[in-house]
């Protein structure tokens, strides 16, 4: 061994080569004597001897609820925990859908060295990240080795069930995951610990608060109202086996060897060789060094938490040769909390938050806290627990444009990184030098940060982002400044301003550093000094999805003035003081509020999902969780990057030549009889799409063709080595304005709306306004990706299991595409993880494409869309841009309305997709006599725009709120006198001319206003804005009225008794997405036969009992499913009734349906809903909503305060599920109007934000901190079901009165400079758009004095 440390002469083994047919082999260390090895080749057979001297492991292992499991080079190296576990099936209620470590569905527990406790800690981290062989020695704990319902619940998961936690339930055993990993490192959280951690994973369906308060539970501050049973430290474990003590899995076989300790407990360094590269995990520095100083001009990645390939994905494993594991090198967890703080290379980002929270008392440690609360905003927790500090210097490194959080954190306080290369040479640098270092052969060992001495040291770091949690940001900065504060906060010397996200070249704002030396930072001179000189050296860089440059140059210049404030209170008048201050969000808490007529129990009962233990533990199985078929392929898909052009040449040799890989299928393979168009005709008539393109590309992501291999990461791997050339490539149309300029209009578009004569009406009127207005596109985000399974049935036909939402339209499409009747495919759904209407018909195209690659390779084949993909291929929420006149009387009575609204239907118009064909909603809840709609699609180059929960209505409604907000603001009046004085009341004609009665919403908007003390909260309001020169706050009332439509709509349901025993299945049309539908079902077929719920089932929708049924969507579904229960029910008790007449008494259900088959009556019964009105609408559901809002004026970052929503939900079934799914679509709303923001490159076309790090859906500290949701009460619906009302669509509309009332706080900001003149703010009102909106400049910011 060299002096250094460096075993000089130490190599890993290399391959041994049969000297017959040249097969290579690994060597194994064995237990002999003289080190010679007698191998017969397993190739050929040839009996040969070699030589090994080095104890080094071959395959890895490790324990999964206790099971032991190895794995070695039969796995590629590239393979995520994630992946072996579902391919295995050691776990399959663990799930998948980004695969990116962006949505958090993956979480499992394992124990990881703490190097700060010294301990094993387990901790939550995202399978889907962790690779296979970086598991060796891990105890993993995933969902199964929990609880389950036949052998009893884990109390995590019982406290999910009570609190109605799970909908859909995708996302459910990752809830739990998290939740338990938090309490196995620290049993005693607090309920702001809980909402801290509570940023991993997603969820589309629940709007987090179920969830939250579930976990909260758990806290030892909770709430009275969530405080649970003082649980055990042992019940906190996972459940025990009575046998063998250990993690119980509900069975006691074991897999793959037998149950014994893991080897690993001493670790050994490991070499897996593979096909497609080479794993190495020293155990040391110097083994590090000698893997290094041998492989250092390979391509080779050294690997720690594998986080960073969801933002880059060159930095995917599979795209290296040699990969580096160093987990297991003690030498870079080093942690010394002396004079110099020094922390390891390994010590991951919950590391630095532990060290850093034991540090914030200490006054020489004065950055301790402000890091913190930093580091707690970084990534996400399954992302902090496993990914290492240096890896995101790394990361930065590799891409000087990535903000990176922790180069702010340490070039704020001058850090020092110790690095030291193959040979053992250390070296130190700053992290600003550090980015110019040649890295090859080379790794970062720690770094060394400074303590100080006095009070004079003044640190802090700042991160503004789309999204408070889990999200890059815009500007990241860090300020340290040694300031005399009796010296009227002398700069003592050379302060640091560190900035990111202005430029990739940019890390010191140097100039304005220089200025501020020796200078006094009190002056108010010396403040416009620092901040002209600042502006004057930022010169943003423009990058596709970066914000833009003038917001970030602002924003950098906001953050270092609220420095100031902050670091400089006394010289700031009281006013200006708490802009220097974040905003301060508490722990959310909020009420529901509802009745129920227990006369009618089950109807009308609050209770929880009957499925509800069976998602909480991950038993439920989803469609990717069945087991594969014998000889099962999987597919994917080949898609354009060009948005307008036409296809040139297509190479698909290098995918042919992934080992693999079966077939590559384009247009050319449709079977003759086929067709190659996807849009059933009976669907759609003659309106036609491509299955794949012949050439002509009309939008990037169009499908060319599909790739169909063993393993679904085969087929997506090979699919990108599809070579695509395209010839007259045009600039593409990807935006509403572009469209109007190019005049890009659809011939025909849908009539406008006609109502009296609104054109005259506002010539005539005292009052009159024009404006414009728009709103964005949306993902719909359901989790469970977008999949289907196709079997060629031994008859000629196709067995179809898919995603759908829609099972008509998807079997249509399969027996179109192949040419076969209808009656030749079955089509099956059992429940969908989600869908948002993105699997209506968005699902057909990808059945269409699955059943093609099955017919073309006779064998099943699955295709499962990853996230990207999905993105860019399908359609989403339709973009609009709307253009008004009013007028209105002098008090602010409509006389007369004109909307001129532009739609991005993307290249194609129907009225299936398009929402313009509706005549209703644009009037939201206010009458007017005369009316104007004018809708006009435009067509751009993108997938034809489809549903999206409440397609039409939200934007629609949004366009009128918005012109209700902008009249008050130009008549001076306030916004909710105006629109209470324009309510729609009973009897009064909508513009399409339907009489509207049994209208709430007057009664709603007065009872809101007396529920939350409108006029004292409007005062509340002002009188903090006038105390607060850069916070301030708005408040908005939204009233509404939502159109619920059932004309055109049919749904087939049969009710069939058992006559062994009595029970009943049932067999309806609709497909469960998460909203309860089967619950309400089993509750209204109950109440209608007498009988309990317990002896009812609902069986999976198919094509064979429920043909003929129209989409699961448009709230909707659920009440007319019922109507045929009902009238199925119904039937049945009509035929019974004689029979039960005669048998005299009151006999038991067993014994009356007993009789009823003696005598041959007919137990089953079915019936068709097919309703249709005369107008769009058959009632309306109204409700009234008010939010507070508080906003940072200097960054645009807000916060929702308060929300307040009263609901007609008439005589809601179930008041519990109900209430649920107001509060899961109110947030998915907020997402819509607040931040969910889709950008497109504007040379191909592409979307940028396809995936989850550029495109944030809400997580739980987006909604608002006190969350209220009230039911009105004893309304029940004349013309609806059972007196009840439709809940799934009408509260994501209602989040726009977020949007109205920031804006209110933005024009509160405009006052302080004379500048609140009316303004239109478009959805969605990111951070952004919002400063930028409040009209900044740098000649306010001063001291206020």
């Amino acid at each position: 061994m060299s002096k250094n440390g460096t075993h000089k002469d130490w190599t890993y083994p290399s391959m041994v080569v049969c000297p017959v047919c040249a097969a290579s082999h690994l060597p194994r260390k064995d237990n002999l004597a003289n080190g010679v090895y007698a191998c017969t080749c397993v190739n050929c057979g040839h009996f040969f001897k070699f030589r090994t001297v080095q104890n080094f492991k071959s395959s890895v292992s490790f324990t999964i609820n206790g099971t032991q499991y190895t794995a070695g080079n039969e796995y590629n190296p590239a393979t995520s925990l994630n992946d072996f576990m579902r391919l295995s099936r050691a776990s399959m209620g663990t799930k998948g859908s980004c695969y990116e470590g962006g949505c958090g569905v993956c979480l499992v527990t394992v124990k990881l060295y703490d190097p700060v406790s010294q301990q094993n800690v387990e901790y939550a981290v995202n399978s889907c990240c962790l690779q296979l062989f970086a598991c060796d020695g891990f105890e993993i704990t995933t969902i199964e080795g929990l609880g389950n319902p036949r052998k009893g619940l884990h109390v995590i998961q019982e406290r999910l069930v009570e609190h109605d936690g799970a909908q859909c339930g995708y996302c459910s055993p990752a809830q739990v995951m998290n939740m338990y990993g938090l309490l196995q490192k620290n049993p005693t959280v607090t309920v702001q610990q809980v909402e801290d951690e509570f940023d991993a994973t997603i969820c589309r369906c629940t709007g987090y608060r179920s969830i939250l308060d579930a976990m909260k539970t758990f806290a030892v501050d909770a709430p009275q109202n969530l405080k649970g049973k003082v649980v055990d430290i042992e019940d906190l474990d996972a459940k025990l086996c009575k046998k063998t003590g250990k993690s119980c899995s509900g069975h006691c076989k074991t897999t793959g060897h037998s149950d014994h300790s893991c080897s690993n407990q001493i670790a050994k360094p490991v070499h897996i060789v593979g096909a497609n590269g080479q794993w190495f995990k020293p155990t040391s520095l110097s083994e590090l060094q000698a893997v290094l100083l041998q492989y250092a001009n390979n391509n080779y990645r050294l690997v720690f938490g594998n986080t960073g390939f969801g933002l880059y994905q060159e930095l995917g494993p599979w795209n290296f040769d040699i990969l580096i594991d160093i987990r297991a090198v003690q030498e870079l967890y080093t942690v010394k909390l002396g004079s110099t703080i020094v922390l390891g290379a390994n010590l991951s980002l919950q590391n630095l938050i532990d060290i850093f929270e034991q540090k914030a008392t200490d006054p020489s440690v004065p950055y301790a806290s402000a890091f913190v609360q930093h580091l707690k905003i970084t990534a996400q927790h399954g992302i902090r627990n496993m990914s290492s500090w240096a890896g995101n210097l790394m990361l930065k490194r590799a891409h000087l444009e990535f903000p990176s959080d922790i180069f702010v954190l340490l070039e704020t306080v001058s850090a020092q990184l110790t690095i030291v290369d193959a040979n053992g040479v250390q070296s130190t640098c700053s992290c600003a030098e550090f980015l110019n270092v040649d890295m090859k052969g080379k790794v970062i060992i720690s770094a060394s940060l400074p303590t100080y001495s006095g009070t004079g040291v003044q640190v802090r770091t700042y991160k503004t982002s789309s999204r408070l949690q889990a999200s890059q940001a815009f500007i990241n900065a860090g300020f340290n400044f040694n300031l005399d504060a009796n010296n009227n906060f002398l700069v003592k010397s050379r302060p640091s301003i560190v900035l990111q996200g202005i430029n990739s070249a940019l890390t010191h704002a140097v100039q304005t550093e220089a200025f501020l030396v020796n200078k006094a930072l009190g002056d108010p001179a010396v403040l416009q000094g620092a901040l002209s000189t600042l502006s004057s050296e930022l010169t943003p860089d423009t990058f596709p999805l970066w914000t833009d440059p003038s917001y970030r140059r602002s924003l950098a210049i906001s953050l270092f003035y609220k420095f100031v404030l902050d670091v400089c209170q006394s010289k700031a008048d009281a006013r200006y003081a708490s802009g220097g201050q974040g905003l301060v969000r508490t722990p959310m808490v909020g009420t529901q509020d509802y009745d129920t007529d227990q006369t009618k129990w089950p109807l009308t009962e609050p209770m929880k999902k009957i499925t509800a233990p069976y998602l909480a533990t991950g038993v439920v199985q989803y469609l990717d969780d069945l087991p594969l078929a014998p000889g099962e392929l999987c597919a994917s898909v080949v898609i354009s990057t060009e948005g307008s052009a036409t296809i040139d040449t297509v190479d698909a040799s290098a995918a042919l030549a992934v080992p693999g890989v079966v077939a590559f299928i384009q247009a050319s393979d449709i079977p003759a009889g086929g067709v190659n168009n996807w849009r059933p005709y009976g669907i759609f008539g003659d309106f036609k799409e491509e299955l794949l393109s012949t050439g002509t590309i009309l939008y990037a992501g169009q499908p060319i063709g599909i790739v169909v291999a063993d393993l679904q990461t085969t087929a997506d791997t090979a699919a990108a080595l599809v070579k695509v050339t395209y010839k007259n490539v045009q600039i593409p149309i990807v935006d509403i304005q572009t469209a109007i300029k190019q005049k890009s209009f659809f011939p025909n578009p849908p009539p406008p709306v006609v109502s009296g004569n609104a054109a005259a009406a506002i010539a005539a009127s005292p009052k009159k306004i024009s404006g414009s207005v728009g709103c964005g596109s949306q993902y719909q985000f359901h989790l469970e990706p977008q999949l289907t399974i196709c079997t060629p049935t031994d008859v000629g036909g196709m067995k179809v299991k898919t995603t759908t939402q829609w099972i008509d339209g998807s079997l249509e499409s399969v027996a179109q595409v192949l040419g076969l009747q209808q009656s030749d495919v079955t089509v099956e759904v059992e429940r969908l993880g989600g869908a948002f209407g993105g699997k209506i018909t968005q699902n057909f195209l990808v059945s269409g494409l699955c059943a093609l690659a099955a017919y073309v390779v006779g064998r099943t084949v699955k295709m499962r869309v990853d996230i990207h993909t999905n993105m860019k291929m399908l359609g989403k929420r339709t973009p609009y841009y709307a253009e008004y006149q009013v007028g209105s009387d002098v008090t602010g009575k409509l006389t007369g309305v004109i909307i001129t609204l532009y739609g991005d239907e993307g290249w194609g118009l129907t009225d299936v997709e398009s929402s313009m064909f509706v005549q209703d909603w644009f009037d939201n809840a206010y009458y007017c006599p005369n009316w104007l709609f004018t809708p006009i699609p435009l067509k751009t180059n993108k997938p034809v725009n489809t549903g999206c929960r409440a397609p039409g209505s939200a934007p629609f409604i949004f366009v009128m709120e918005s012109i209700m907000e902008h009249l008050a603001k130009s008549l001076q009046l306030d916004p909710l006198a105006v629109k209470q004085l324009n309510l729609y009341t009973s009897g009064q004609k909508d513009p399409a001319g339907m009489v509207l009665n049994y209208v709430t919403i007057g009664e709603i908007v007065t009872q809101l206003k007396a529920d939350i003390n409108y006029n004292q909260r409007i005062q509340a309001v002002n009188d903090f804005n006038k105390a607060n020169r850069w916070k301030k706050r708005g408040l908005a009332v939204m009233p509404m009225r939502f159109a619920i439509m059932w004309s055109g709509s049919q749904f087939n349901s049969h009710v069939i008794i058992h006559h062994g025993d009595g029970s009943v299945s049932v067999a309806h049309g609709g497909i469960d997405v998460g909203q309860g539908i089967n619950t309400k079902i089993i509750q209204v077929c109950a109440y209608e036969l007498g009988i309990p719920m317990s002896k009812i089932r609902v069986k999976k929708s198919s094509s064979t009992i429920n043909a003929n049924s129209y989409t699961t969507g448009g709230s909707i579904t659920t009440e007319l499913c019922c109507i045929g229960v009902i009238e199925s029910c119904r039937i049945l008790k009509d035929r019974m009734a004689p029979v039960k007449a005669a048998m005299g008494g009151n006999p038991s259900w067993e014994d009356l349906v007993a009789r009823c088959y003696q005598l041959m009556v007919n137990l089953t019964a079915s019936y068709v809903t097919h309703q249709n009105d005369p107008f769009a609408a058959h009632y309306s559901s109204y409700s009234a909503t008010c939010a507070e809002a508080e906003l940072d004026v200097l960054t645009g970052q807000y916060q929702l305060r308060q929300l307040d929503m009263l609901y007609d939900c008439g005589d809601s079934m179930n008041p519990e599920l109900d209430i649920g799914q107001v509060e899961g679509g109110f947030a998915m709303g907020l997402g819509y109007f607040l931040q969910e923001d889709l950008k497109y490159d504007p040379k191909t076309g592409e979307v940028l934000t396809a995936g989850t790090w550029d495109y944030k859906p809400p997580l739980p500290k987006d909604l608002p901190m006190n969350l209220n949701f009230k039911f009105l009460k004893k309304t029940p619906n004349p013309i609806g079901v059972l007196g009840s009302k439709a809940v799934g669509e009408p509260p994501l509309v209602t989040a726009a009165a977020c949007l109205f009332a920031i804006k209110h706080a933005v024009e509160a900001a405009r006052a302080e400079t004379a500048q609140d003149t009316f303004f239109s703010l478009s959805a969605p009102a990111t951070v952004d758009k919002v400063q930028a909106l409040c009209l900044n400049n740098i000649s306010s910011y001063t001291y206020g004095k």
